[in-house]
């Protein structure tokens, strides 16, 4: 697994060095997860670009021309045939989420994966980045998922910070402390 991310990094800084030349930076990455969305979503295709048998510069020309009918730049119709050529396609989601890792660093920027039983509103979106900005010193991009087992509340992870805002973790604090096992 470790080889495998160490290829996604790489090809990731590629990509970025590139997108930086031309200043499309967020572009480019909103292309490459949308690219990466559709071969999730459409198993002929990536069925078709990951089989081995298929020569590379076949899989480059397909690739390429799906990157073309989805409007993509020129950079990253180039990038995913590269990718399909060399058969590395298969590791589209991890250089997906390497690229955006190497944005959000290169931005000073940190992504907030917060589970809520009810979906956020904008406002309490923006509450919760500012505050959670404050807590880490950084811009805080807020991704929010449902998480129906939750009885309340929100669970918030920014890399290792876990805030637990949660009403189940509001019962198992005070379960501890009524049990003597919490402070």
């Amino acid at each position: 697994m470790r080889k495998r991310e160490a290829t996604a990094r790489r090809y990731a800084k590629a990509l970025l060095a590139l997108a930086r030349e031309g200043g499309r930076e967020e572009a480019v990455g909103a292309e490459l997860e949308e690219f990466s969305g559709l071969l999730a979503e459409h198993l002929p295709l990536r069925d078709a670009l990951l089989r081995p048998w298929v020569k590379g510069p076949d899989r480059r020309g397909v690739a390429t021309a799906v990157a073309v009918r989805m409007g993509c730049s020129p950079l990253i119709r180039n990038f995913v045939g590269l990718l399909a050529e060399r058969g590395r396609l298969d590791h589209l989601r991890e250089i997906g989420q390497a690229y955006r890792q190497l944005v959000d660093e290169s931005l000073g920027r940190v992504r907030a994966r917060v589970r809520t039983v009810v979906p956020l509103a904008d406002p309490e979106r923006r509450q919760l980045a500012e505050r959670l900005g404050r807590a880490t010193g950084k811009t805080v991009v807020v991704e929010d998922q449902l998480d129906p087992t939750l009885l309340g509340g929100f669970i918030a992870q920014v890399g290792s910070l876990v805030l637990d805002g949660s009403l189940d973790g509001q019962l198992a604090r005070l379960r501890g402390r009524l049990s003597g096992d919490g402070a």
